[in-house]
């Protein structure tokens, strides 16, 4: 059987950390050019990285802070590194100081 991979494989043995993104359904509440508000139904530690999708857009961002406003009702505040929408990725940068 020939090997029909686009490019060569090459062998790893490197520890890594894996992530498993279990989608939660939510509603944007407000944007900013570096930020976004989500309501979600479950609690989002600080620091996590989380992508949040519509249409055609994907913004990953950093979450800020994350407070209870209500019985299963949680509003997170992310500060925005990265939007991919119409095939284009759009890395977001620090403003400088």
């Amino acid at each position: 059987m020939s090997n029909r991979r686009a490019e060569p494989r090459f062998v790893a043995d490197q520890p890594v950390l894996v992530s498993i993104v279990v989608p939660i359904p939510g509603r944007m509440d407000g944007m900013s050019k570096s930020g976004l508000r989500v309501t979600v139904s479950r609690l989002v530690k600080t620091g996590a990285l989380v992508e949040v999708k519509w249409d055609r857009v994907i913004v990953v961002g950093e979450v800020r802070h994350c407070r209870k406003i209500g019985p299963r009702r949680y509003s997170i505040g992310l500060k925005i590194t990265e939007v991919v929408g119409g095939g284009k990725v759009l890395q977001i940068k620090p403003d400088a100081a």
